[in-house]
């Protein structure tokens, strides 16, 4: 993308055995390094405007292709995208650049890999954001796709309905085959065709099956959607789709299992952006956990958007950060 230089990415191997690539750029002295984290199905293009925002700043900006995505590895076992070792990995790209500490800002899934740097390398980062997806704790035995029944009480709908097909066995070819269908349906104009079709049993399977296009809102252009559609073909999906894949893993379980009560919560500053049209991730999920595990000071902000904030209210977010920035010591 126009907004991250192509030279601006490096790559180093992590002690997993993981070559990650990752968008890195120095700060002026005495400026904090930001580290973007990204989601599903994303890569670190995600976070294009705000790299283009902060670093003129003179912000050290770190952005990782996170396991599965872009030109990072992408192994197709489930078992190796657990929180620990994702942890584990960020740890690494930080030590490959001298970096102690980052202001941990994370969306999406990226939101749950920083919730696993706060249980594991919590001294690694000063303060944390999360855009519409809150902290995510760890809870053994607990994940979106075994809760069906809880949320349907608690919101009325099947909020995360879609997940279960994203962990079948013959998901990833067939988004491959229809991606922009799947692309369609990630980005949708209305983002209430999100609790229509991804909110229902069967509703994303029978959207990418049929091969259903509708209009792409105004943020999503022609070049954003054919490098999300390049970068996804070319790796494929049968990486990203572990992160869905892992919360059914025992392995995810047993290693969060030994994580003490006491480290799911958390004294570092938080910044939490809601987005009020996501369908899916409802505010109300982020400020129940903050309220719960947060101990810090918590600042709470609003946009009017759907799941992608950090690309269709860039502005507002990037403003948003600025000032929470200034409020750090």
């Amino acid at each position: 993308m126009a907004e991250m230089d192509h030279s601006n990415y490096k790559q180093t191997k992590t002690e997993r055995g993981f070559t990650y690539s990752y968008y890195y750029s120095t700060p002026a002295p005495g400026k904090p390094v930001l580290f973007f984290s990204h989601g599903f199905p994303s890569a670190s293009f995600l976070w294009r405007k705000q790299v283009a925002f902060f670093q003129p700043l003179g912000y050290g900006i770190i952005v990782p292709d996170h396991l599965g995505y872009g030109g990072t590895d992408k192994p197709t076992d489930p078992k190796l995208y657990v929180g620990r070792g994702l942890a584990e990995d960020m740890r690494d790209i930080l030590d490959a650049e001298g970096v102690a500490t980052v202001i941990a800002i994370g969306h999406d899934w990226g939101s749950y890999l920083v919730s696993r740097m706060l249980h594991y390398i919590p001294q690694r980062i000063s303060a944390v954001t999360f855009c519409d997806v809150g902290y995510m704790p760890v809870e053994p035995g607990v994940n979106f796709i075994s809760q069906r029944e809880a949320f349907i009480k608690m919101i009325g709908y099947d909020a995360f309905a879609y997940q279960r097909f994203f962990i079948q066995p013959d998901a990833a070819a067939i988004i491959e085959k229809n991606i922009d269908s799947f692309i369609s349906m990630s980005y949708p104009e209305k983002p209430e065709l999100w609790k229509e079709n991804m909110c229902v049993d069967g509703g994303a399977r029978a959207w990418i099956e049929s091969n259903t296009i509708t209009a792409s809102p105004s943020y999503l252009t022609p070049e954003n959607k054919e490098a999300i559609r390049t970068s996804l073909l070319s790796g494929g999906l049968a990486g990203p789709l572990c992160w869905y894949t892992q919360q059914l893993e025992q392995a995810n379980i047993d290693e969060d299992a030994k994580l003490p009560a006491a480290a799911r919560e958390f004294a570092h500053p938080l910044l939490f952006i809601a987005c009020t049209k996501d369908y899916v991730v409802l505010p109300a999920f982020g400020d129940s956990s903050h309220g719960k595990y947060a101990k810090g000071p918590v600042t709470r902000k609003e946009i009017d958007a759907d799941h992608w904030g950090p690309m269709s209210h860039a502005a507002e977010v990037n403003e948003m950060l600025l000032e929470w920035f200034g409020t750090l010591g």
